[in-house]
């Protein structure tokens, strides 16, 4: 049996060679070669009609299509991760690794091998592998459109669409001048007027779903310069969105004369007002059919996506672009919870994990680097290479001069113009389409998608080297407690994450004793895993306006519980606490940014966060809580512009009811209201993050309803100790007994110990007192020989050496935990690169970095 398979409009030269491997006699057999020369309409090889029975009868299962697809599979999927794990030390993001992985299985690496192309990659299951390629680009284009906030250009800053309209006009205008005063040099299709602005708009434009992408996997999404180059990148998509419309409708009416352009006007109006009118109301529908707090039903879920399929075929079908449709498909998708994050959570792994590899397969299937020869350089590579240079220095000055213009410092726009300039998937997907269009032939191609690799994977390390987004975090002012003044108001951040850390956070304030004189600013962030979004969100309740959108109020009553938590708290401490509540919808391993940016912001004197650590979910014990919250302690611990405070809540304060400064004052009869005393101690080992505790400790010493002890540890022979710290906790020590001597609830003693086991025991000792709190410092500045030998059995870096002994299970104590860390002052008021210190680990990785 003889089956045709189309071309898809390659030149082609079906040849019959005997000499093959194996020399395949069977007749029929036709096979392709690399040689362009004739074209052709078909390609024709001989096909099994049955399963082959097994290597051992003697069949080959590569003369069978299934077969030989699952082999591609497999070894597409496999070189691509291999170059992402090869190429992880050098910061390259997944596109370059994904465009490099498919390139090797093209003709520019393995595919040159006459075995592999003719047993791995023949046409006959090439064909499969091309349109499940294609499907891979249509699934990402509608998956990233699907988390995109159009709502968010309205909302945008007028610098911000004057940048994206500088950023893509500048360019095209420019790269549009150079092609047409080399039109003499190029081929009679490339040369013509719609071509050359076909050509100028891939190159000038830069595409929303690649600079996410690459920014999520740099972890800058989140970042300044990051939601800045996002935001931009949205406003030029929309106004390419338009110019593409524009620019196919010149080729059509280039093609079939000015009635087909019209007819493709009016194509384009039909189906967005379908997509509008229609489905995008069956989409409302079904959020709202969608239990609050619940996923969107499975059945909704496989529609859309089929849904995605039948955007394709409608586009196609009125001869629209076909990838357009599933871009507009994902647009109109009502993004974050429930239908967006659903569709992420459903559908994300198996389209960046198995469809991709087959889109970039076909890329380097595509790719030839042996046609990049001096021959194809004069009509087909010359005008490309000056055009595509052209247009990487006038979008990378005329971006960073815009940026420069509205204040934006200097670091940031020169990061921002290489930001602007990163090519991905969007990019092969309209070199593609100007490939199949004959715009560009097959050396151009494989130009523009090295093009591609080399600005991408350049452009990268360098964003990396030149802009870190930790950078305004290191300041020289204190923010700490101990240089906030007793009669002052103090600042401090809280960020929790579900209910159960909240009331054990609140019922430390209570404790922390805040008084009229000495009030508390509570910043109060809620922080929710960034799900169906492209963009990091952040919300301000304060600021928020009553005509919001439907989305809009549907987020603001799923987060309702803890914002009502928020305002009771406000009301019940009004004349002693002020707070103002946020929510921060960031991925995990950013959200420490959002917490040290309003820290920052808000000259806050410390962080209170709640101990993290893993554990498994009562209801279903094979899931943990709050997966990934680790990282965020340990990233704010790393990165804070002020003092850390961490609560590990247990034992009696859990439950514990406790009256605030201006209950007791406006108490009629206290001996009847006086409630529980609760004790605690702190353990004071020395150095600045024991300090700062013991700071932290003074503001509670008014508080009637706590005893609180002290207990110093001294180096036996004041061995190990260093003048300057021991000099200044002398001070700090001295300075609180002056202050507390007279206080009958505060008592202070001293602990002279030789090693770690001797303060083990010493703390060992002091647990027959039942105290409800201990309170101690992280680590920094603590005499070593107090600590000799318990570094070794340290695991958990968020408590330090002492809070993991106090609060670990062998310990068995009942009491809760509070550790403080002093702000850690960037004294020289530089980074590594202001300051002539060169840290190549800022380039090159290890290999465990995310990727």
């Amino acid at each position: 049996m003889v089956r045709y398979f189309p071309s898809n409009g390659q030149t082609v030269l079906p040849i019959h060679l005997g000499f093959w491997p194996d020399n395949p006699s069977s007749p029929g057999d036709l096979i392709i070669t690399k040689a362009f020369s004739a074209k052709l309409p078909v390609v024709c090889r001989h096909v099994h009609s049955k399963q082959p029975f097994g290597l051992f009868r003697g069949e080959n299962a590569m003369n069978y299509a299934f077969s030989t697809f699952l082999l591609e599979a497999v070894i597409v999927i496999f070189f691509i991760k291999a170059t992402c794990f090869i190429l992880r030390p050098l910061r390259q993001p997944r596109i370059v690794c994904e465009i490099i992985g498919g390139m090797m299985i093209g003709p520019s690496m393995l595919g040159g091998s006459r075995n592999f192309s003719y047993y791995v990659f023949p046409p006959i299951s090439n064909y499969i592998f091309t349109n499940l390629g294609l499907m891979g680009f249509f699934y990402f284009f509608f998956l990233t459109a699907a988390k995109t906030d159009v709502a968010a250009i309205a909302k945008s800053p007028k610098k911000h669409k004057y940048i994206a309209a500088i950023s893509v006009l500048v360019p095209m205008v420019c790269v549009g001048a150079t092609g047409m005063a080399m039109r003499h040099q190029m081929d009679k299709t490339m040369g013509k007027p719609s071509s050359v602005g076909g050509i100028a708009f891939a190159l000038a434009f830069s595409s929303f779903p690649v600079i996410y992408t690459i920014l999520r996997d740099m972890n800058l999404l989140n970042s300044e310069v990051g939601k800045f180059a996002m935001s931009v990148a949205l406003l030029g998509d929309m106004g390419a969105i338009l110019v593409l419309v524009f620019f196919e409708a010149v080729v059509q009416a280039n093609v079939a004369g000015a009635k087909a352009a019209v007819f493709y006007i009016v194509s384009v109006v039909i189906f967005s007002a379908f997509m509008i009118l229609v489905v995008k109301r069956a989409f409302e529908w079904v959020v709202d059919q969608t239990p609050q707090g619940k996923l969107v039903d499975q059945n909704y879920i496989v529609m859309i996506l089929m849904g995605v399929l039948v955007a394709c075929f409608l586009t196609d079908m009125l001869g629209l672009l076909i990838g357009t449709g599933p871009i507009w498909l994902g647009l109109i998708i009502p993004h974050g919870p429930p239908l967006g994050s659903t569709l992420a959570i459903r559908s994300e792994t198996f389209i960046h994990e198995f469809l991709m590899p087959f889109s970039f397969g076909l890329v380097g299937l595509y790719t030839d680097v042996h046609f990049l020869s001096a021959d194809a350089w004069d009509n087909q590579l010359a005008p490309l290479v000056y055009m595509t240079t052209v247009s990487f220095i006038t979008k990378f000055i005329s971006v960073a001069a815009a940026a420069a213009f509205f204040k934006v410092p200097t670091r940031d726009s020169l990061t921002l113009g290489l930001i602007m300039n990163l090519r991905g998937q969007l990019d092969i997907m309209l070199y593609l389409l100007c490939f199949r269009k004959h715009v560009v032939s097959l050396p151009g191609f494989t130009l523009l998608v090295l093009h591609t690799v080399v600005i991408t994977g350049v452009s990268t390390p360098i964003i990396s080297f030149l802009y870190d987004p930790n950078r305004p975090y290191r300041i020289s002012k204190h923010r700490t407690i101990q240089h906030t003044p007793p009669s002052t108001e103090m600042g401090l951040v809280l960020a929790v994450s579900n209910q159960e850390a909240l009331s054990g956070l609140i019922t430390f304030l209570d404790f922390a004793y805040p008084t009229t004189s000495s009030p508390f600013a509570i910043y109060a962030i809620q922080l929710m895993e960034l799900m169906g979004r492209a963009s990091p969100v952040f919300v301000d309740h304060k600021l928020q306006k009553e005509e919001e959108d439907k989305e809009g109020d549907e987020e603001k009553g799923r987060v309702d519980q803890m914002q009502s938590a928020f305002k009771l708290y406000q009301k019940k401490r009004e004349e002693c606490v002020t707070l103002r509540a946020y929510t921060a919808h960031a991925p995990k391993r950013l959200m420490y940014q959002d917490i040290c940016e309003l820290a920052l912001a808000k000259k806050t004197a410390f962080i209170l966060l709640p101990y993290q650590r893993e554990r498994l979910e009562d209801n279903a014990p094979t899931e943990l809580v709050d997966p990934g919250m680790l990282s965020v302690n340990a990233d704010v611990l790393a990165y804070t512009p002020c003092s850390v405070c961490i609560y590990y809540g247990k034992g009696r304060l859990r439950n514990a009811k406790v009256r605030s400064s201006v209950d007791q004052q406006h108490s009629i009869q206290p001996s009847r209201v006086r409630q529980e005393t609760y004790r605690f101690v702190v353990l004071f080992l020395g150095g600045a993050d024991n300090r700062e505790a013991l700071h932290l400790a003074d503001r509670m010493t008014g508080n009637p309803d706590i005893t609180l002890t002290i207990v110093r540890f001294l180096s036996f022979n004041h061995e190990g100790e260093d003048a300057r710290e021991k000099k200044l906790d002398d001070g700090v020590v001295t300075w609180f007994w002056v202050k507390n001597e007279s206080n009958d609830r505060v008592s202070y003693k001293e602990v002279v110990v030789k090693n770690g086991a001797e303060t083990l025991a010493a703390i060992q000792a002091m647990n027959v007192n039942d105290y409800d709190l201990w309170i101690t410092g992280r680590g920094e500045g603590i005499n070593t020989k107090i600590l000799e030998g318990l570094d070794a059995w340290s695991e958990d870096h968020q408590l330090g050496v002492i809070g993991e002994t106090v609060a670990g299970s062998i310990f068995a104590s009942e009491g809760s935990v509070l550790v403080v860390q002093q702000q850690v002052r960037n004294q020289k008021g530089g980074d590594f690169f202001l300051n002539g210190k060169f840290d190549y680990k800022k380039l090159v990785s290890p290999w465990s970095c995310h990727n």
